[in-house]
């Protein structure tokens, strides 16, 4: 149970602010072999599909979940790390320590990241993973993603969003 998220939303203004120091390495799609898609539960289904549409492309695809409860758990994918509000993440709203390592562990050429500052537990792990090229729905000014996808004000569509990633991905050439 989460007591307050004051000093979790402390801490990632604070990542956050220095986001724009970490390393960056932009990479073309072919160069992608490792990628980490960060959502919610509530758009897993959306999310679903994206997994499935790149490993039909060969990359090797891993699943960092948030969910407030367990009864919005995924039951058919059992590929994924799971972040329960409910159960894994402590009185100040930081995810548990195992929970961290695991995710930190995560190899990751890219990271998509489809939930954001929604689900901070999850966003704060992000900020802080070492991958050197992030991806995501800028959906804030806070420089945090080393590309994004400005969703257009009628069509917020995740699967849509994907789709425009994976072109842009597709066209930028590396050096």
């Amino acid at each position: 149970m989460i007591l307050t998220n004051y000093f979790l939303k402390k801490e990632i203004r604070k990542l956050t602010g220095n986001a724009s120091k970490r390393p960056h390495q932009y990479r073309s799609l072919k160069e992608i072999k490792n990628i980490l898609i960060i959502c919610d539960t509530k758009d897993w289904d959306a999310t679903r599909n994206c997994i499935e549409k790149l490993r039909s492309m060969n990359k090797t695809v891993n699943t960092a979940i948030f969910s407030p409860t367990a009864k919005d758990v995924p039951t058919w994918y059992s590929n994924y790390l799971l972040l329960r509000a409910d159960k894994d993440v402590n009185i100040w709203g930081f995810p548990e320590k195992s929970i961290q390592k695991q995710f930190y562990s995560l190899p990751a050429d890219l990271i998509i990241d489809f939930s954001g500052e929604t689900s901070l537990p999850m966003f704060y792990m992000f900020l802080q993973h070492p991958s050197t090229f992030k991806t995501g729905i800028k959906r804030s000014e806070k420089p945090v993603y080393d590309f994004s996808i400005i969703p257009p004000e009628k069509n917020n569509d995740l699967q849509y969003l994907f789709e425009q990633l994976l072109n842009y991905l597709q066209s930028i050439a590396s050096k």
